[in-house]
């Protein structure tokens, strides 16, 4: 990922407070700061971030200017009508950072939650190493963002990662619904999931979900990932049903209620990704549990599975040069 920070800017929300307190001058961009604003803006890009394009008329675009201190303020102020509305408020910074992604330029905006901490002082009097509690403290540099949304400027794509909030006793995707006004695309991590669960579901009606058919749908999304290809569940029903036509059929129309079209993979974490997927894990109703690489789980010459005739399976673990103890 080649990304360039150009300009950050911090603003504070207090809901105690009337007002949202603005900077009124940009964030000092040293080695230090730089480092956490670059890895906030990087954690974005998950799998769990929803997709889509704004369309040009998008009232929320529209705030985004050239002008970037006062597109932050515009863009804080419209995102705290919607927020205050919401049951049990904390304090948050609002973290705005222009930059650019594979050349192209990008705004991002961040809700980092402040939260309390602890760090110790040394006393000198009494030559003790105390611990202290810290209030409102950022969350470290590593951590993803509470929430947040990055757009780029020239094509208008954006990635979100949002939260709902509470408001009269039901919960709402806030940010998507009233600040966007738009439905993003699910996000890779969630299609995943339901992928798996309506392959299952739909293997069961037919008396056809065991393990076998459980690893069988993750080694079938773990090579689509690996290949770094669209994620289609089309063609996946077909790889995961070709001889039965109507579970074929079935499992296309239950998935396109959440899976409308083709998952993209583009600036997607892909080995994050691949690493979720890349083990199959088992858990015997004998309490033995075994992780199985991908690459081997496919090997016959390694690893075997054999349904006995009364219905139990027994697992066979062949050419073994060493086996070790780990605690």
């Amino acid at each position: 990922m080649d990304l360039y920070i150009k300009k950050a800017i911090l603003h504070a929300f207090d809901p105690g407070q009337p007002e949202i307190t603005f900077s009124e001058n940009l964030m000092e961009l040293t080695p230090v700061m730089l480092d956490y604003v670059t890895k906030k803006v990087e954690k974005i890009y998950s799998d769990d971030a929803k997709r889509g394009i704004l369309s040009e008329e998008n009232h929320f675009l529209s705030l985004v200017t050239d002008d970037f201190i006062a597109s932050t303020i515009t863009v804080a102020n419209f995102w705290r009508e919607e927020f205050i509305l919401s049951e049990k408020q904390k304090q948050n910074d609002l973290l705005f950072v222009a930059y650019e992604l594979d050349t192209q330029p990008h705004f991002a905006f961040i809700r980092l939650s402040l939260r309390d901490s602890f760090s110790h002082d040394f006393d000198t009097t009494t030559g003790q190493i105390k611990i202290r509690k810290t209030e409102s403290s950022l969350p470290g540099a590593g951590s993803a963002a509470d929430e947040a949304i990055a757009i780029n400027r020239k094509t208008f794509s954006y990635h979100l990662l949002e939260k709902r909030i509470k408001y009269n006793g039901k919960n709402y995707n806030y940010f998507s619904e009233n600040l966007l006004a738009e439905k993003p695309d699910i996000s890779v991590n969630k299609a995943i999931k339901t992928i798996k669960k309506t392959a299952e579901s739909v293997a069961k009606s037919y008396d056809d979900n065991d393990f076998a058919f459980s690893q069988k749908v993750q080694n079938a999304v773990f090579h689509a990932v690996e290949k770094q290809e669209n994620l289609n569940p089309e063609a996946l029903a077909d790889q995961l049903f070709a001889d039965n036509l109507t579970a074929r059929l079935a499992f296309k129309d239950q998935v396109k209620e959440e899976i409308p079209d083709k998952i993209r993979f583009e600036q997607m974490p892909m080995e994050k990704i691949e690493k979720k997927l890349s083990n199959q894990k088992l858990s015997l109703s004998n309490g033995i549990e075994m992780i199985v690489p991908q690459s081997l789980y496919e090997d016959a010459e390694t690893v075997e599975f054999i349904q006995n005739d009364d219905g139990t399976y027994s697992i066979i673990i062949k050419n073994i040069e060493e086996i070790k103890n780990k605690w």
